[in-house]
């Protein structure tokens, strides 16, 4: 009996450490499965597509891109030879001069160009700043702002080409700030801006995390792991921001939605 009881337990034992492997394998499983779904997702889950989803019509489509140029002396000649670069580099043609303006030791030096289908800025700003050691330098930072009016699927690509050409130039600490602007005709109820602020998360698989949710000033915070990049808020991450507002002068309703928030006021 002792050595049928041994032969039980041994059995038994063996049992649960199978079903545990087992087990541990499938969650392994589960979470690789996990990431390559968002690893083949991330491409194709955009604000565009969010945006478009809700039937909204886009109006405009903004791309903001800055980064940290680095410190010391740049001639008036050096600036405007950067700037150059940058539009060549991202396929702008230049029939304007480049503008310069200056407030003592600081500096802006940009080119801008409108027309029916965009508007391109390009700017660089230079001014003095005290470092850790209580000495003066110039810190230079670039700018780089599209706005898109048609062709909106172009954005994503010349998202791509300007932190590209960024980094060419060696610029450090490169951000980008996307948003797509729309218009519903009328004035929507709290209940279709709510339907309309869902889908969008929703289509980004993403949470969120704090809401105003008034007729007047109807703001959503949230965080999706399909973009890449987001800022740190009150402890939480943010990358997805959607604004509703209500214009009495067109009778028709604004939505916004930003990543990693919206740029201005709305």
């Amino acid at each position: 009996m002792n050595k049928l009881n041994k032969v039980l337990k041994e059995f038994i034992v063996g049992r649960k450490a199978k079903v545990t492997i087992y087990i541990l394998g499938i969650l392994w499983v589960s979470v690789i499965m996990q990431l390559a779904v968002n690893i083949f997702l991330r491409p194709n889950s955009n604000i565009l597509d969010a945006f478009i989803n809700t039937n909204s019509k886009v109006s405009s489509f903004e791309l903001e891109v800055a980064a940290d140029y680095g410190k010391g002396f740049l001639s008036e000649a050096d600036r405007r030879e950067l700037i150059l670069y940058i539009a060549s580099e991202i396929g702008l043609h230049i029939d304007d001069d480049i503008v310069i303006n200056r407030k003592g030791n600081d500096c802006e030096v940009y080119i801008e160009k409108k027309s029916k289908n965009a508007e391109t800025l390009i700017k660089l700003v230079s001014v003095e700043l005290e470092n850790t050691n209580n000495i003066t330098e110039i810190n230079h930072y670039l700018l780089v702002r599209l706005t898109i009016f048609e062709n909106l699927d172009s954005l994503l690509g010349y998202r791509d080409l300007i932190k590209e050409t960024l980094k060419k130039l060696n610029a450090k600490n490169i951000q980008t700030n996307m948003q797509v602007n729309g218009n519903y005709p009328g004035k929507l109820t709290l209940d279709e801006m709510n339907e309309i602020a869902d889908s969008m998360v929703t289509h980004l698989q993403g949470k969120i995390a704090y809401a105003n949710k008034e007729n007047d000033l109807y703001t959503i915070y949230g965080y999706s792991g399909l973009l890449d990049e987001y800022v740190n808020s009150v402890g939480n991450k943010i990358n997805i921001h959607i604004a509703i507002n209500y214009d009495e002068k067109t009778n028709s309703t604004r939505v916004l939605l930003g990543t990693p928030v919206i740029n201005g006021g709305y």
